[in-house]
């Protein structure tokens, strides 16, 4: 090694391992039991990593096929084998050919009689700036050749005979690149990174045959390949001996992926940072690439300096935020140590929550419902016992589906948490489905059993489903298993599951029926979630607290709910929930249990608020330290009438099932912006932008798009969210302020255009329910000759008040733009909305072209 690496490759072993510069290795015995008598074939043979490999493998006793372009390096690689000892034999193939690599296999095959270890170590890359390049596809098109095609077509040819002989482990030598893209490397990493991932796609179907994989993810390898560069003396980097070391470690231990410790930890550390760090690449682009121009593109982001101050003092508040709450406290390390194993084996399900929950607050309330309290230790023993009972009693295993169609109470929770124990997909139910509704939804999906409440047996049997039924609440004797007797039968705990279950959270069905939006909470993505929801927390005042009660009155079925349920895992705190929601029991729930924080969505807060103001007042509330509304636009007279009544602790949050979570709004900035969303979360990127795509500036409307960790992975029945820029759209549009406040103007779908007009329907509703007569109000279009569409309302009036259709288009001329006037209004009971309070607006518009002369007052 020369000198000029001295500074950095002479750095202490442990520290050069926790930065990624040198790895574990593996002994020559241990290398020698695993090798010995095995046939490898290395790509990339003659040089760098490759041949630093066939070395350390051939001196082990393993047979070595050398592949790579010159014959010369081979036979060098081969006579240095054979000094030692060994046996190899060379096999020239440009890997750029896959027509080449594909013949290859036959070749090999025909000679050697079989492959049992591939190490796709061949690369080409290009380091150059994209404006270097317009002109020289051919050069991305040989990267992606060598480095994805060919590996893919020599894989395809060796597979057939690994599989049938039940034996073989394909070791891919990639980057770190993949995860951490660098400036003009970009060619090399996306042909890294598509043979990493056709490769994580075959692995499921090979291991079943017996052929493992590895993906060694490498820093910095003082290579020819990569030859010096600017910043070659002052990163720490390996030599390819130190490199190949890795490769036989992944020879002898198999393991799914080889990666830096720092990487494990900083991909989600990572994405807390990706604005700053995005714009720190773009500013050295701009100086270091003389072909750069610094272009408008939209709105000014804050400075990196000021944005990672603004993130060290957010992460300070939340750190004060988390000590006051007292959920960091001692633990002892067999609990810790339990807890960590209930994190590998469920990821980040509900099974895991509970379980952590188990271990750190065994004694404290989990569930309060109208059957009483349970215990975390008591629900993690009940659901063991289920889990086996469902396991032994019923076949259900991992990846078998499993419905649940349950009010608030804790059969919902015995039922989640349980089928996540075995690996099972999650698909919870909305208990308003009726039979054909649910029969599609059920075979979309491919449920084969459903755990629901005995007054929804009619439904299933409308739905004429026949898998597995097991019933959460019943009345009386229902003559099907029931959750209580099964959780009684003590049956011997299940086995873990070989990976954990996903959950498949059904959209709201306001366009249509309801889609499966599939949802997987990996172990990695834990670590970003809770440093989001750490640094969020320094954004409540005052603080939420460790076993403090949590009233959650949004079905669990749905998103909003499920936060609710992992919040009071996660905090060690009751979730106190009642199958109905009932405004007085609510208030009488809060008092009773000394609730500090309330769940609901924005019809739930109304009804509370419509009460009689001796009802509200005769119930103390007083322990309340935050009430959260969410899962549907919250109309800014009910904001100030909340903290009104219940003081400065409403929070605004805004999310949706595919993307998430995005924004929240505190008390203060509904003080000053009663209709605001707030602003974005830690973590959490959102971007208005127009049909182009381009970004929008504060104050004009667009569609909003959000990157998160938490993005959905596409919908059951085929097909996503639009995708821009690494931000999903959310299907909902709206505007920033200029302080950087969202708010939500409507659905993209629900804007009506009238005579050339865009009219966003949540604005005039707003401004209906402003007014003294109104409690509700929808807004919908319906088809007009002369203007394509013209504006429609249903209006529900308060009780013992009135009011004509010419008042409230006067109010609403008065106050807005002439062509946001409702030409029709039409007074009704109710407004149809879904179980969360979304208003089902299209229904109107179907009710109002059927009914053209409907009665108006």
């Amino acid at each position: 090694m020369s000198e000029q690496h001295e500074p950095t490759d002479r750095l202490p072993r442990p520290l050069r391992l926790l930065l990624g510069a040198t790895g574990l290795g593996v002994s020559d015995r241990r290398l020698m039991e695993a090798a010995a008598g095995k046939v490898v074939l290395i790509t990339g043979a003659s040089s760098g990593v490759g041949r630093a490999t066939a070395r350390r493998l051939g001196s082990a006793g393993a047979t070595v096929l050398l592949v790579a372009r010159r014959d010369e390096l081979l036979e060098e690689v081969r006579d240095e084998i054979a000094a030692a000892g060994g046996s190899a034999f060379v096999h020239p193939c440009d890997m750029g050919d896959p027509d080449r690599a594909g013949s290859l296999a036959a070749d090999v095959l025909a000679q050697h009689g079989r492959v049992d270890v591939v190490v796709s170590n061949a690369g080409v890359s290009i380091r150059r700036w994209i404006s270097q390049s317009y002109d020289r596809f051919d050069d991305v098109e040989r990267t992606i050749n060598v480095n994805y095609l060919g590996p893919v077509r020599l894989l395809l040819g060796l597979l057939p005979s690994m599989r049938e002989r039940g034996s073989g482990h394909i070791v891919n030598v990639s980057t770190l690149g993949v995860d951490y893209p660098p400036l003009r490397w970009s060619a090399y990493i996306a042909s890294k990174a598509a043979f990493e991932t056709w490769l994580g796609g075959v692995a499921p179907e090979v291991r079943a045959d017996g052929v493992t994989t590895t993906s060694i993810r490498l820093q910095l390898v003082r290579s020819p390949m990569l030859g010096p560069f600017r910043m070659w003396n002052y990163l720490p980097g390996m030599s390819t001996e130190e490199a190949a070391g890795i490769v036989a470690r992944a020879v002898v231990a198999r393991p799914r992926v080889i990666a830096p410790f720092w990487a494990r930890i900083g991909g989600p550390i990572n994405q807390l940072f990706q604005g700053p760090v995005e714009l720190a690449l773009a500013r050295h682009a701009r100086n270091a690439n003389r072909d750069s121009r610094e272009r408008d593109a939209g709105p000014r982001r804050p400075s990196v300096t000021a944005r990672s101050a603004q993130l060290a003092s957010e992460a300070v508040g939340a750190m004060t935020t988390i000590a006051a709450s007292g959920a960091l406290r001692p633990v002892r390390p067999d609990r810790l140590a339990r807890v960590a194993l209930a994190q590998r084996r469920f990821g980040g399900t509900a099974a895991f929550a509970a379980a952590a929950g188990a271990e750190l607050y065994s004694d404290r309330p989990a569930v309060i419902d109208e059957l009483g309290t349970l215990t975390f230790a008591e629900l993690d023993a009940h659901t063991r016992s289920l889990a086996g009972a469902l396991y032994r009693h019923f076949d259900l295993v991992a990846g078998r589906r499993v419905a649940i169609m349950c009010r608030n109470h804790r059969g919902f929770v015995y039922a989640q948490v349980s089928a996540a124990r075995l690996g099972c997909d999650l698909v919870p139910l909305n208990t308003d489905f009726a039979g054909p509704q649910l029969r599609e939804v059920l075979a979309r999906e491919g449920v084969t059993a459903a755990i629901y409440d005995q007054e929804f047996e009619h439904v299933f049997d409308a739905a004429e489903f026949g898998g597995t039924r097991v019933i959460a609440w019943q009345e009386e004797d229902p003559g099907r298993p029931t959750l209580e007797a099964l959780i009684s039968v003590g049956a011997e705990e299940a086995p873990p599951p070989p990976s954990p279950g996903r959950t498949i959270m059904m959209t709201s069905g306001t366009t249509g029926t309801p889609k499966g939006a599939v949802r997987t909470v990996r172990a990695s993505s834990l670590l970003p979630l809770a440093l989001s929801g750490f640094l969020e927390l320094a954004r409540f005042k005052p603080t939420p607290r460790s076993g403090g009660p949590i009233v959650v009155c949004p079905p669990l079925f749905h998103l909003y709910g499920q936060i609710g349920l992992f919040a009071g895992f996660g905090l060690g705190s009751p979730i106190v929930i009642r199958r109905r929601f009932d405004p007085p029991a609510t208030l009488e729930q809060i008092d009773r249990h000394r609730a500090e924080v309330l769940l609901a969505v924005p019809t739930m807060l109304k009804r509370i608020m419509d009460l009689p103001q001796s009802t509200r007042d005769h119930y103390d509330t007083s322990s309340l330290r935050m009430i959260v509304s969410g899962a549907a636009p919250l109309p800014p007279e009910l904001a100030l009438a909340v903290m009104d009544q219940f003081g400065p602790i409403l929070y605004n949050g805004y999310a949706s099932t595919e993307v998430g979570p995005g924004t929240l709004a505190t008390p203060s900035d509904l003080r000053r912006a009663p209709g605001t969303v707030g602003k974005p979360a830690p973590g959490v990127k959102i971007r208005i932008l127009d049909e182009e795509g381009l970004e929008l500036p504060p104050g004009e409307t667009g569609r909003i798009f959000v990157s998160n960790p938490m993005l959905f992975e596409g919908y059951t029945g085929g097909g996503s969210k639009e995708v821009i820029d690494g931000l999903m759209a959310t299907g909902d549009v709206g505007h920033f302020d200029p302080e950087g406040r969202l708010f939500i103007d409507g659905r993209d779908d629900d804007m009506i255009l009238s005579g050339g007009e865009n009219v966003f329907p949540q604005e005039v509703e707003e401004l209906l329910t402003a007014h003294d007569a109104v409690a509700d109000a929808a807004v919908f279009g319906v088809p007009d000759p002369d203007f394509g569409q013209r504006l429609a309302a249903a209006v529900v009036l308060k009780q013992d008040r009135s009011a004509s259709t010419e008042e409230l288009q006067g109010y609403v001329r008065e106050r807005l733009a002439r062509h946001k006037v409702p030409r029709e209004i039409e007074f009704v009971q109710e407004l149809p909305r879904t179980s969360t309070g979304k208003l089902r607006r299209r229904k109107l518009g179907a009710q109002e072209e059927r009914s053209p002369s409907s009665e108006r007052r």
